[in-house]
């Protein structure tokens, strides 16, 4: 850069690598000029997940004027053979397996499929990027696929008549003798067999045994995919301050043993990100306005004036908004080694925030059902951000900030949009572990999903849980013939 150009605006980038084992790019390079995304409806979706090579299915309009029905019928039965009438298909049963393996199940041809080759895995210097709120997120991307049309159902022709002309050929000299050749495997050494696995016709093989498996297929405006567009966001920011350095500090900072051995380390200056962390984390609970006074008195110096966006922004990856208050986030709680792992306790901590961002009153026995961590791990949990209330259930420490949620409607969007996406990852962590037998017994009478962590119902009768539970183990002391076992960690809520 010329020393006269100046500097027009300077924008923060952010990396984010939630999609980044995972993203790929698509690309069809003899797609028509003309033709737009939208007015693609694709029909099926199958992969083969070891070579990763997708297949995209597209509907054909068979309606249109400009399709011709006759070529489309011909082209099917040229594939597949004779078939049922589709008029009788729908009632006779007999052919169904037939129905099943057939490349054109309509009859007619009735779509175009598109597959991809081997992907592109050299894409260390690509990246995708959203531009948003004068924010740039990149997230790298694991490999480009490019597709092409694929004409396999003339394979499948020249299949049928190679086997109609060998089955004609095998009932004319069904009396005949065969002749019968016999070969021999000639030794093959290691160096012989690592060059015929890395050949052309090794690798085709391979790829052709590999099974094809359907795949999930969604439009990209349904809310599946918006939850997936938002993990493109980085969650984590910092402020740049390392862009602010002067050139001499700056290049200290990157070779700190070029330093001179008398000279003293300067202290460390925390940013406002790592301020509002460890307010956050002491607190465990603060409105935005008594964030911004905290964070005013204990900043000093150049930032003492700190705005309400630049803290906004420092919020977006030091903290998490329950109900227009602010906490901070799990992985930031649970840095050190403990009995239950960190990843369970921040998946169980991320799921009581969320029941609470949902409902005013959560019930402990429901959590610690689908959490599955030990009554004094989800006391700690809710505790740290919850009171229990006598007859209702656990609410959030302080009252709900509705000032916050209407002066910053779109960061309250946001936020449950992240919960969301919380909820779904730690619903695929249940399902992908094993459910102890008890407490699969008991999610039949109690449901642990997250429409069924509703508020409990008001329990009038009972001054508080603990007063039920002692009046539950009396019953079960003193005899008789309805009795039941009670929980010992149900009393533990005060």
């Amino acid at each position: 850069m010329e020393d006269d150009d100046p500097v027009v605006q300077e924008i923060p980038v952010y990396i984010s690598k939630a999609l980044s084992e995972n993203l790929y790019i698509y690309q069809y390079p003899v797609r028509l000029v003309g033709q737009k995304r939208k007015d693609l409806k694709v029909s099926n979706v199958s992969i083969k997940p070891k070579n990763k090579i997708v297949r995209l299915e597209l509907a054909v309009d068979t309606n249109s004027d400009s399709y011709c029905v006759s070529k489309g019928e011909q082209i099917a039965l040229n594939t597949d053979g004779p078939q049922e009438p589709r008029e009788s298909r729908r009632i006779k049963t007999k052919d169904k397996e037939k129905v099943k393996t057939a490349y054109f199940k309509s009859g007619m041809m009735d779509k175009l499929v598109f597959q991809s080759n081997s992907p592109c895995t050299d894409t260390e210097r690509y990246a995708v990027a959203i531009l948003q709120d004068n924010e740039l997120h990149c997230t790298p991307i694991k490999g480009i696929l490019q597709f092409r049309p694929s004409h396999s159902y003339f394979d499948k022709q020249d299949k049928r008549k190679g086997e109609k002309g060998k089955a004609d050929s095998d009932d004319e000299d069904n009396a005949t003798d065969q002749q019968v050749n016999v070969k021999f495997k000639r030794f093959e050494t290691d160096l012989a067999k690592k060059a015929r696995e890395k050949s052309y016709e090794a690798i085709s093989q391979r790829i052709a045994e590999e099974p094809w498996y359907d795949a999930l297929w969604k439009k990209s405006d349904t809310h599946h995919a918006e939850l997936e567009r938002m993990k493109l966001f980085s969650s984590t920011s910092n402020d740049g301050s390392a862009l602010r350095l002067g050139p001499t500090e700056y290049i200290k900072a990157l070779f700190p043993h070029l330093n001179d051995e008398a000279e003293t380390t300067p202290f460390k200056k925390l940013s406002l990100q790592e301020k509002i962390k460890e307010i956050l984390i002491s607190a465990k609970l603060m409105t935005f306005s008594e964030l911004l006074k905290m964070v005013r008195g204990r900043a000093g110096g150049d930032v003492s004036d700190v705005s309400e966006g630049a803290l906004l922004a420092a919020l977006r990856g030091a903290a998490c908004c329950v109900r227009g208050v602010w906490a901070p986030r799990s992985q930031d709680l649970y840095t050190r080694p403990a009995s239950v792992p960190a990843r369970n306790m921040c998946a169980a901590r991320d799921h009581v925030l969320y029941l609470l961002a949902h409902h005013k009153y959560v019930d402990r026995r429901k959590i610690a059902a689908s959490v599955r961590l030990p009554t004094e791990e989800v006391l700690a949990i809710l505790r740290s951000v919850a009171k229990f209330t006598p007859n209702y259930g656990w609410e959030l420490l302080i009252p709900r900030d509705t000032a916050f949620e209407e002066k910053y409607p779109d960061v309250i969007e946001k936020q449950n949009m992240f919960w969301e996406a919380i909820q779904r990852q730690f619903t695929d962590m249940l399902i992908g572990e094993p459910t102890p037998r008890r407490q699969r017994k008991k999610s039949q009478r109690d449901s642990i999903g997250s429409d069924s962590m509703m508020s409990p119902k008001s329990r009038k009768k009972s001054v508080s849980e603990d007063d039920t539970d002692k009046r539950r183990q009396k019953k079960s002391t003193t005899g008789g013939k309805r009795t039941r076992k009670v929980s010992s960690s149900s009393g533990q809520d005060m």
